[in-house]
């Protein structure tokens, strides 16, 4: 008997997914009603993927929708004004300070993992007072019991020994294990690496029930043929979700006070498996990293990273508005109410997994970073309580601030539980110290 597929990647999840995106890039609600209303009623044989998914590919945005959002490099560049100019990054500080990124989000992840599949910002809240740890100062804690008002998604481990006490290692995740594929890709192809060879990487490290969503869909397509020029684009409906986010802090990590220079390695890892939006959520997080190097304000460093993305796009108006509430509001938790009230479109109840689309967790990054101020665990706490995909959001905010602050000045209480070690499960890199991965990436920086 053939095994039957998680529910993600169903055919008729995956049409009932494409839906779900294709209302958010701007199709006619009316039509997808109906294409949902019809798809819904069928049984699982009788969906008929090949039927339905050239007609949704020929649906185009209402008339009015107003967003630019290129999938190609050149398409991007166009829309971008001239690079910013930055000072040099000072060359005695400069281990420090990737040393601290590749630390920081170690720890942004643990703190995130086990709240991870908690998905919104109240649920995560009734968790952590049940453990007394609202708001966040510390690693989340344990709780001894599933309370009957808090929400657990069963298809979570949530990770004992990535909470307060119990913590020995960095446990294996794949927020990390991405930094250490692009480590491996910069060490083995170069900074001229291409889509493709990202593509090989996945194919000789990774295993195929080890990616997820985006990932998953790309890697089945890599197997079955497809070129990487392509893969992202085939029946792939998570290709705005947050994989590509996750992946591209060491193209930041290697060059610093160069974003675009960043922001245009991460395009070539992203466009393996992402879009438009997808694309923008790993360029931002890379030109963001390589900006955090030259830069003290988190608010600059954000709009660094924003400058080499489409003017036009969601993505970029997204982040905008989440500068603008903060420059207007005090309280962390009021802008978080205003993400929410915006950016619902992207976590639906019924669906589940929509809280790992990338433009509303790039919000909760911009929010933890804005409200955070540079203060590490105030930083990354901020991240977290706001729901979505915490281990994602965590691990993005404790990089970019430990790129800022450096090694050194991250609190012992994040560091020491971690001892210098984490484990993967990509063969070369089982189990390594923290530390020789950011020498390892230091010896690569341009």
């Amino acid at each position: 008997m053939a095994e039957k597929p998680h529910p993600l990647y169903s055919p008729k999840n995956l049409l009932l997914a494409e839906l779900n995106l294709l209302a958010e890039q701007g199709r006619d609600p009316k039509i997808l009603d109906e294409y949902r209303r019809e798809i819904a009623e069928m049984s699982a044989d009788q969906v008929d993927v090949d039927h339905y998914w050239p007609q949704l590919a020929q649906l185009p945005p209402v008339a009015d929708w107003p967003y630019i959002e290129p999938d190609d490099y050149a398409g991007i560049l166009a829309t971008l004004a001239e690079p910013q100019g930055f000072a040099m990054a000072q060359p005695d500080a400069l281990f420090d300070k990737l040393h601290g990124g590749v630390l920081g989000r170690c720890a942004g992840m643990m703190l995130g993992k086990p709240l991870e599949g908690l998905a919104t910002a109240a649920n995560v809240r009734r968790y952590l007072e049940h453990g007394n740890a609202y708001p966040l100062t510390n690693y989340a804690p344990r709780l001894n019991h599933q309370p009957d008002d808090v929400v657990f998604n069963p298809i979570f481990n949530h990770w004992d020994h990535a909470t307060l006490g119990n913590i020995t290692q960095v446990v294996q995740d794949d927020d990390i294990e991405y930094i250490i594929a692009a480590f491996h890709i910069l060490k083995t192809y170069g900074p001229d690496f291409t889509t493709a060879d990202v593509a090989q990487f996945w194919l000789s490290h990774f295993a195929y029930d080890r990616v997820y969503t985006a990932e998953h869909i790309v890697y089945k397509n890599l197997v079955n043929g497809l070129p990487a020029t392509q893969a992202a684009h085939y029946r792939n409906p998570y290709r705005e979700w947050i994989g590509a986010q996750i992946r591209t802090d060491v193209y930041g990590y290697v060059c610093p006070g160069q974003p675009r220079r960043a922001a245009e390695l991460a395009y070539r890892d992203a466009a393996l498996s992402h879009t438009g939006n997808g694309i923008y959520g790993g360029m931002w997080v890379a030109a963001m990293v390589a900006a955090a190097y030259v830069l003290d304000s988190p608010a600059d460093v954000i709009r660094a990273g924003l400058a080499e993305i489409p003017p036009q796009s969601r993505f970029h108006e997204a982040i905008s508005d989440v500068l603008a509430w903060w420059e207007m509001e005090s309280d962390w938790e009021e802008t978080l109410r205003l993400i929410q009230q915006k950016h619902g479109i992207y976590y639906r109840a019924d669906v589940g997994f929509n809280w790992v689309q990338t433009i509303p967790n790039a919000g909760l990054v911009a929010l933890g970073l804005l409200y955070g101020d540079k203060d590490f665990g105030k930083s990354i706490g901020i991240a977290v309580m706001g729901g979505w995909d915490t281990d994602c959001t965590g691990a993005t905010v404790g990089s970019v601030v430990g790129v800022m602050n450096g090694a050194a000045a991250l609190p012992c209480q994040w560091a020491d539980p971690l001892n210098n070690t984490l484990e993967s499960y990509i063969p070369g890199y089982n189990r390594m110290k923290i530390s020789d991965l950011a020498e390892g990436i230091y010896n690569l920086m341009s």
